[in-house]
């Protein structure tokens, strides 16, 4: 650490010590959390029980190998973060030095992905209201008045010093919720345990093609390595107050926590929608339709249990999100701005942070609860864009940055073996986001 660094606030010097217990460790776990329950959005239940009503329990060792995927992913790119030797607080600095413009270039598209996020998040946390209050507001208008309560909430939240405190607050209680809810749920529909263990020992449906299978499975594993979700994680760490290689194992530790509570979440979703859509003729369409499928899977108690669950689902990413793509934004913009950089060191420091993580985060989503509201056709094809660009630069940069030995701490450069995942991942993951991009081109041609 240079002084000049220091005077910069570019690296911090450590606020807490690194756990030496199990109970530590335990205690310590946060930061994992956070993002993978901002991970684990309404649209995921949705997917896993529609998979679970589609192919059974097949092809649930996918969805597995798809978040250890993002675990390794996510555990090259925090890395960085703790054991570069440049001073670089987070992998986003570090792209500078492949391109300096790439840091602004990653921050700003990887914002606009966050924000068409948090349009569908704040939908979500209303929906979710309005069904647990009885349908108060009516159905034109109950949506967006919950969906008002929630932006109102998420501002006195955030606008507090302690924001990250209640963020982690906020995503244990929800991870015990939801691991609670969801397992009972899976347990009282009787799964069958031979078919659970085949589902994942890489099992292929047989009435599906070979080729359509896999098609399905290696989208599903690849397309979450780049995703700009992951580079929340080292902000949280950050704000944690976790600095140098000293807390890299509690943080594997941590983000090894987070991500097999997404597991356990996804894995239970799938076995009721094995169990239930299928026996019972469902179609999953939305959010409501899986009140349906949890009624038929434990009685009418079920929708309501959802409604919790998809409450605490959907208000657990709704501020981080704000919170974690707005300091990616900043992150990025400041080794554009190195001047505003020394000035206020940290992004949650700078006056402009509030204003665009509250009122363009938090506060302009509202809008997109408003009943009648025109098809947002352009909106989704603009997220889908802005993910498939991102994610070859993502995951080059990530490779690129954690193998250079100028850059990293001596001894902290990639093993052989995670080179192999990471380039294995990457590989399906740009070829993916290849499919996406020509989706995307056909889906434009037939708008016009």
């Amino acid at each position: 650490m240079t002084p000049e660094q220091e005077q910069q606030g570019t690296i911090k010097k450590p606020t807490v010590a690194p756990p030496t217990t199990f109970r530590g460790y335990l205690r310590s776990i946060g930061p994992g959390l956070v993002v993978s329950m901002s991970w684990l959005g309404a649209g995921d239940l949705v997917d896993s029980s529609v998979a679970g009503g589609n192919y059974g329990y097949a092809l649930m060792w996918a969805l597995v190998l798809a978040l250890f995927s993002r675990f390794f992913f996510t555990l090259a790119i925090a890395k960085y973060g703790l054991c570069n030797a440049v001073g670089d607080p987070s992998i986003i600095s570090g792209f500078g030095h492949l391109w300096r413009h790439l840091p602004a270039i990653v921050s700003v598209l990887a914002f606009i992905s966050g924000f068409i996020l948090q349009t569908y998040m704040s939908v979500a946390v209303g929906t979710a209201l309005y069904h647990l209050s009885g349908g108060v507001g009516g159905e034109t208008w109950g949506v967006f008045i919950w969906t008002l309560v929630t932006v109102l909430v998420t501002a006195l939240l955030l606008i507090r010093s302690g924001r990250y405190r209640a963020l982690e607050l906020i995503a244990r209680i929800s991870v015990a919720l939801l691991v609670l809810v969801f397992l009972t749920t899976a347990v009282l529909s009787h799964p069958n345990a031979g078919e659970f263990v085949a589902g994942l020992a890489f099992e292929l449906p047989a009435d599906e093609g070979v080729f359509s299978t896999l098609l399905v499975a290696a989208a599903l594993i690849g397309a979450v390595g780049g995703s700009a979700g992951n580079l929340m994680y080292p902000e949280f760490v950050r704000d944690k107050g976790w600095r140098g290689p000293e807390f890299l194992k509690v943080q594997r530790f941590d983000l090894l926590a987070g991500v097999l509570a997404v597991i356990m979440v996804n894995l239970a979703v799938w076995v009721v929608g094995a169990e239930i859509i299928r026996a019972n003729g469902l179609q999953i369409e939305g959010i409501t339709d899986l009140a349906a499928m949890m009624q038929a899977a434990i009685g009418p108690i079920g929708p309501w249990i959802f409604w919790i669950g998809l409450f605490f689902v959907a208000f657990s990413s709704f501020p981080a999100y704000a919170t974690g793509y707005t300091q990616i934004l900043f992150r990025g913009l400041y080794q554009s701005l190195p001047a505003r950089r020394q000035r206020y060191g940290e992004g949650p420091r700078d006056p402009l942070f509030n204003w665009l993580q509250i009122g363009v985060m938090v506060v302009i989503p509202l809008a997109f609860a408003l009943p009648g509201l025109p098809d947002v056709l352009v909106l989704t094809v603009a997220g889908s864009s802005t993910a498939a660009i991102l994610a070859p630069v993502i995951v080059v940069g990530t490779i690129a940055l954690t193998n250079n030995k100028g850059l990293m701490l001596p001894g902290h450069t990639n093993k052989w073996w995670m080179n192999v995942i990471l380039c294995v991942v990457g590989a399906v993951g740009m070829w993916a986001s290849y499919g996406a991009i020509q989706g995307i081109i056909a889906l434009v041609a037939e708008g016009t």
